[in-house]
């Protein structure tokens, strides 16, 4: 898979409109983490969060403060829970700024992919084609599908407002999650996707990344609403790396 500069990567997380503020808001890390994408666990104490937040589920175990995030098994993805497939199906659908069936759309989709492909092919063909395609630059804009690839050009908020329409009109239940990732000693609010193969496994197509590496520490997921409940621990989160597994 290919790897993306740590400048261009950077480029890719989120700007909330200042020039500094990605690295005015971001959380210093009191430890080096070196190859992050090659970790299958990580374990990080978090203070300051708000009861408003989804820390555990899926891959991501909270439990007294101490956050596990085990990196998804994509050989051992399906599962028989009928309730979790019902649900997936629900993000299916298109949504606001989320154009899943629109011509063109689906006109992109047929592009990129081939009827003959499993999903997880398909899901990989999508995440690296956005990965490819969009110019990683911050927008001072609400990220919005259509926008997003008319003009191919976003920060993580755009990269994954495009995926997930992508990922639904591919017949692949996907989701919106944001948080916060590992870069240069710090860890930056991002953003990224998750998509349904039997069980949800996170992507992110600023990295070109699945799974997403165990530093993306998911906070939300849900729509670009779900995002506000970050706004009121932006400053308040202190995170403290205590074991890195390989």
């Amino acid at each position: 898979m290919e790897k993306v500069s740590p400048q261009k990567a950077q480029e890719g997380i989120a700007d909330q409109g200042s020039v500094d503020f990605t690295q005015i808001s971001s959380i210093p890390s009191n430890v080096e983490i070196t190859e992050p994408e090659k970790l299958s666990k990580i374990k990080i104490k978090i203070d300051g969060i708000s009861d408003a937040l989804s820390l555990d589920s899926d891959r991501q175990n909270f439990h007294h403060n101490i956050l596990t995030i085990t990196k998804e098994n994509l050989l051992s993805s399906s599962t028989n829970n009928n309730l979790i497939k019902q649900i997936a199906i629900i993000f299916l659908k298109p949504a606001p700024f989320i154009q899943s069936d629109h011509p063109q759309i689906k006109a992109q989709v047929e592009k990129i992919i081939k009827p003959t492909d499993t999903d997880e092919q398909k899901a990989r063909k999508i995440i690296n084609w956005v990965y490819r395609n969009i110019e990683k630059k911050p927008v001072l804009s609400v990220p919005n599908t259509l926008e997003v690839l008319k003009n191919k050009v976003g920060d993580c908020n755009e990269h994954s407002v495009l995926t997930v329409a992508l990922l639904r009109a591919a017949g692949i239940p996907a989701q919106m999650e944001a948080g916060l990732v590992y870069l240069h000693g710090r860890f930056y609010w991002h953003a990224w996707n998750v998509f349904y193969l039997g069980k949800w496994i996170t992507a992110d197509a600023v990295f070109n990344q699945i799974p997403a590496d165990v530093t993306h520490i998911r906070l939300v997921r849900g729509d670009n609403g779900e995002q506000l409940n970050l706004m009121g621990v932006m400053g308040k989160i202190k995170l403290e790396v205590l074991e890195q597994t390989k």
